[in-house]
Order: structure tokens, then C-alpha cells, then sequence
């Protein structure tokens, strides 16, 4: 399945619209699914879908053994992973090959040997088989001096060897996988501990909070929104918005979260809307009950956390776009600016451009994407960004 970047008829806008949801749905399950600690047999389906593979495994390999340290899988039968683990990981000539490449590079079996030569090998005469698998497609996510760990796809001899288009949507995914990766290693650490050094990454910003709405801790990119961009004021006490309808929402949403009065355990997550009185899309406030994590030994504990996301400034969002559907850097700013609820006057108006021209843009966009009209840009947009995002 190929990514085209243009559309030449009405075909081929349905395999850009289908290529492109199935890729951002990936990028969507790579990022939640590393965040969270049950989260990465979901990732791995995702990408199977993607890429179109039996199975998907990822594992820590410790480099002296050749024995998995880390093991997780995605249609491959747990008896199949069983007999893996205690017989077959030592033997498996993949790991071999692996183990010598750099962090970010790609493997398939044409490196590691012929059709001849798997006849004879006990991993693929004898145990990929029975497993109903044959070829693969790996990349590493991350190589030490200890260890590395190896994304790996695996695929049914049905199937056949992979093609060009299978190997650069992987070369494409490698970079997310990595820093994903960096990300899940960062928050949890061999402590188990919630590193907060991992927020001060993003883009969006972030707070951690106590039951009561103190501050626990605050990453820089809250800490410059609160300094320019008037929404809001922190202090010991908590985050005080000017607004009194969003200092209520703020509120409420707080307590449904965390836990506190009337509103205990009503929910785990809430969003809402921060509007701005200088013409500018709304930022979106969101809040998330946090799970019996441990902090820092020098941070109290928090019971929220807290993501600001400003439509205006979400680069990581512009960059998808563009690089899902070929679009320029004006369109995709547009593209974030419409799904953020800015209309197109207001956008040429804060541009200093034409309506025109904005117009043009809008075309552009929908001949490249094959969305229909404004609402469904908003939505399409909304679904492929990204809330936790690396720079």
C-alpha cells in the first residue's frame, strides 16, 4: 500500500484518504500505546495494519545471550511465544543480523539469507511453520552497548517477501518508534518512577497537579504560555484562568478527575475549550486522572495532569499534515488554524493575506486530502494530532 501525495482521480483520493487515516491511526497508537504501561500490544496491531503483517513482536535483546529481556507481541499465538522464548530466540538468525546494525536501520530476510538456505535453518524450517509465519521486516528502535531492541513484523509466506512500499512506511514509523520509545524509558525508568524530565520535551504544555489544584510541577511550554499568552496566571496556589467560565469549567473538571467533592471518580478525563479575546483560535484544556504512579522522591505526589494545547503554535500537528498528504507549510497552518475554530477571514486577517488567497489554500488542501469541506478537515485534523508530541 502506497502513500500518494496527490490525488489523480477519484480513486486514488480513497487510497490517499485510507493510507493516510491508517498511518495517523498508527502514529496515534505509537504514542499512546508507549505512554502506557499495558499500552504496546495495541501499538504493534496498529502498525500490522498499517504495513500488513501476520504478527509484530518488540523486543529487548540482551546483546551477550541473544535472549530476549523484553518480549511483546501482536498476533502471534502465546504458545507460539512460549516455545520462542524457551527454545528458538537463541536460534534465530534475525537477531544475528540485528544485532549488528546502528539504531534506526531496517532489516528483511534478503540480508540475512536465501530461500535455499531458510530450508535449512531449524527457526524457519522448524519453528516459523508451525507458527504459520515466513518473512519479516525489523527495524532497530534502540542499540547500547548491553542490549538492543528490535521491532520486528512478521508475515505469512502467502504473503511473500516485502516490497518497497512496506519497507519505507516502516522507515518512515522508525523515527516516531524511537522517540516513543525514548519517551516510555524516560517516564518510567528502571525506578518505575515518573520522570518528569520526559514533559520538558513536549511542546504542549503540561502540569501536574494535587488533589486540590497545586502545582506539583509545571514543564516549560506551560511556563511561557502562562507568560505571553494572558489565559492564565500560576502561582503556589494553582493555575487561576481570567476568564470566570473557564476558571469554572477548570474547576469542575478538576474535581471529576482528581477526585474531590461532590464530583469524585465522575470521570477520568475532561476537555474543554479556553476561548481568547484577541480573535485567535481557542486553546483546548485537557485533564487526565493520573494512575497510581510514584513520583520523584523530591515531588510531592499529583492526582491530574493537565495538557494545554494552542492550535496557533501545534507544529508537530503542521508537520503531519504535510507529511501525510503533501501539503505546504501554508496549508497545513491553515488546515490547524480552521480545525481550531478560526474562520477563514479571521486566519487571512491575522496573516495580513488576502481572503483570496486563503481561499486558494483551502482548495489546495481539500484536492490534496479529498476532505469536503471545513468540518471535516476539523475533524480529520483533530483526530491525527497527536496531544503528547516531541519536538
Amino acid at each position: 500500500m502506497t502513500l500518494q501525495t496527490r490525488a489523480t482521480g477519484p480513486g486514488h483520493c480513497s487510497e490517499v484518504t485510507v493510507t493516510s487515516e491508517l498511518y495517523a491511526q498508527a502514529l496515534d497508537a505509537i504514542y499512546q500505546g508507549f505512554a502506557d504501561p499495558d499500552g504496546i500490544t495495541d501499538a504493534l496491531g496498529s502498525i500490522r495494519t498499517l504495513i500488513g503483517a501476520e504478527g509484530a513482536t518488540l523486543e529487548v535483546i540482551d546483546t551477550t545471550t541473544s535472549r530476549p529481556l523484553v518480549f511483546h507481541s501482536s498476533g502471534v499465538a502465546s504458545a507460539e511465544g512460549d516455545d520462542y522464548l524457551a527454545h528458538f530466540a537463541p536460534r534465530n538468525p534475525r537477531l544475528a543480523v540485528a544485532a549488528r546494525q546502528r539504531r534506526g536501520e531496517l532489516c528483511w530476510d534478503y540480508q540475512v539469507m536465501d530461500e535455499r538456505a531458510m530450508s535449512r535453518d531449524p527457526f524457519y524450517a522448524e519453528f516459523l511453520p508451525r507458527a504459520g509465519l515466513r518473512y519479516f521486516l525489523s527495524a532497530v528502535i534502540e542499540h547500547t552497548p548491553r542490549h538492543f531492541v528490535a521491532l520486528t513484523l512478521q508475515r505469512a509466506a502467502r504473503q511473500g517477501h516485502v516490497g518497497s512500499a512496506e519497507i519505507a512506511q516502516l522507515r518512515r514509523l522508525t523515527p516516531h518508534l524511537q522517540r516513543a520509545y525514548d519517551w516510555r524509558q524516560r517516564f518510567g525508568g528502571a525506578s518505575g518512577e515518573f520522570d518528569t524530565r520526559a514533559l520538558d520535551l513536549l511542546t504542549d504544555g503540561v502540569a501536574l497537579l494535587g488533589a486540590r489544584g497545586q502545582v506539583v510541577y509545571l514543564n516549560p511550554s506551560l511556563q511561557a504560555m502562562a507568560t505571553v499568552g494572558g489565559l492564565f496566571r500560576i502561582d503556589q496556589r494553582g493555575i487561576h484562568f481570567r476568564s470566570g467560565d473557564v476558571s469554572r469549567q477548570f474547576v469542575r473538571a478538576l474535581g471529576a478527575v482528581a477526585g474531590t467533592g461532590n464530583l469524585a471518580g465522575e470521570e477520568t478525563a475532561i476537555d474543554f475549550l479556553a476561548p481568547r479575546t484577541d480573535g485567535l483560535p481557542p486553546c483546548t484544556i485537557s485533564l487526565r486522572a493520573l494512575p497510581q504512579i510514584r513520583l520523584r522522591s523530591d515531588l510531592p505526589d499529583a492526582a491530574a495532569i493537565m495538557l494545554v494545547r494552542d492550535p496557533m503554535s501545534d507544529r508537530a500537528a503542521a508537520r503531519l499534515l504535510q507529511e501525510l498528504h503533501g501539503l505546504t507549510r501554508a496549508e497545513a497552518q491553515l488546515a490547524c488554524a480552521l480545525s481550531g475554530g478560526m474562520t477563514a477571514v479571521e486566519y487571512a486577517a491575522h496573516r495580513g493575506v488576502k481572503v483570496t488567497t486563503v481561499y486558494t489554500h483551502l482548495k489546495r488542501t481539500r484536492e490534496k486530502t479529498g476532505w469536503r469541506g471545513v468540518a471535516e478537515l476539523t475533524r480529520r485534523v483533530q483526530e491525527i494530532s497527536i496531544g503528547l508530541r516531541m519536538n
